[in-house]
């Protein structure tokens, strides 16, 4: 299943490739990697001209696995600065850093997008899905509107991508461990798929905990950058553990 969903990645990947982006927006979440309990931001914009890989020592298996990638990635300085700039001004209080390294969860999705393509430069963005207080789907969403209008304001072709599985309890509650919730993956793949953003956004922390579905909140900037398209469901695999799902969006 895991191969299906490589391929299908790839694919997506060549078509991405066909549309010549500027940048790529990548939306994702940190693993306790980069921020620490000393200050989580609820949402970071990564600035600078390139960015390193992550490099830990006693890292877990999915960052272990970046040691043969590339160091250093090329940035996209001029969009992650408007996106920055412009939203503090319309009162999004993002974080930025001039630093932090990119863990699996950017760079396993976007090697397999490119295969042995140059990298497209990047926009890493961060959302908080793990440490309580968690900003709200709804504000998720607003943050990805925001990145829309930077987009249509500016000179550059940008494609948007955001990673995270679906359900899944990685030490989240003991009690679920290794589970995941298929019910509420299709449900909210459905939503997806006819653009239905009023339930998506209607989310709370509670039932996103609740069904270990976190990462959702990744998912929630994307879906507030491309609305009100709708999503076509190119792959969807239940795992056991995890719920693995690949969409696109045309906007």
């Amino acid at each position: 299943m895991v191969e299906e969903l490589i391929a299908v990645v790839r694919d997506m990947g060549r078509e991405l490739a066909a549309r010549r982006p500027d940048a790529l927006v990548v939306i994702a979440d940190d693993h306790l990697n980069v921020f620490s309990f000393d200050a989580v931001p609820a949402m970071c914009v990564r600035i600078g001209r390139s960015v390193s890989r992550m490099a830990q020592e006693g890292a877990i298996e999915f960052d272990r696995a970046l040691d043969g990638l590339a160091e250093r990635y090329p940035l996209h300085e001029d969009l992650a600065n408007r996106i920055l700039e412009e939203g503090l001004e319309a009162g999004f209080d993002f974080a930025a850093s001039w630093s932090a390294p990119l863990d699996h969860a950017f760079l396993s999705p976007l090697t397999v997008l490119h295969g042995d393509r140059a990298m497209t430069p990047l926009v890493p963005f961060w959302v908080n899905c793990f440490v309580a207080p968690l900003p709200s789907a709804r504000r998720c969403f607003a943050a990805g509107q925001h990145i829309a209008r930077v987009v249509a304001d500016g000179p550059w072709n940008v494609g948007v991508i955001a990673t995270g599985g679906l359900s899944h309890f990685p030490e989240l509650s003991l009690a679920r461990v290794g589970e995941s919730d298929p019910e509420f993956d299709r449900r909210v793949v459905g939503w997806m798929e006819r653009g239905d953003h009023a339930s998506l956004t209607a989310l709370t922390t509670k039932e996103l905990h609740a069904t270990g579905s976190h990462e959702l909140l990744n998912w929630m900037v994307l879906l507030g950058a491309v609305a009100p398209a709708r999503a076509r469901v190119r792959f969807f695999g239940e795992m056991g553990r995890i719920d693995l799902a690949a969409l696109a969006w045309d906007h």
